[in-house]
């Protein structure tokens, strides 16, 4: 596809991952743009949590030491929730920041394998719904 080399490479989108102290799975996307300089998105109901959001910069560091990683979150359209993704931010204290984005500008920078690898929207009706 034209313009493909434009876009860092998706090295892993793994299966939803159950942490230890995490409630409702995690997916896990990676982009590497040259060596050193990595694109993380997280998804999935446990990605909402502290939790999750811990687990995933632990395990992207120790994966990845040398690496410098931009981590972001999606959370797909939900009963409870419209859709959205947001930059995560590791402050001084340890603290994480949610910094909501628009997609489609994460997307101009990742490529079309952004969306192609995103987790659907729940479109049931809720608890106790259809």
């Amino acid at each position: 596809m034209a313009g493909e080399a434009e876009y860092p490479e998706l090295i892993r989108d793994e299966d939803p991952w159950q942490g230890l102290d995490v409630m409702g799975g995690v997916h896990l996307r990676v982009w590497q743009w040259e060596a050193g300089r990595l694109t993380a998105v997280i998804s999935g109901p446990g990605a909402m949590r502290a939790e999750g959001v811990e687990e995933a910069f632990v395990r992207l560091h120790a994966e990845y030491p040398q690496a410098t990683v931009e981590l972001f979150h999606h959370h797909p359209g939900d009963w409870i929730d419209m859709a959205f993704y947001a930059e995560l931010a590791r402050e001084a204290d340890g603290s994480v920041t949610r910094t909501r984005i628009f997609g489609n500008d994460l997307a101009r920078r990742l490529g079309p394998s952004l969306y192609a690898t995103e987790d659907p929207e729940d479109e049931t009706g809720g608890y106790g719904g259809p």
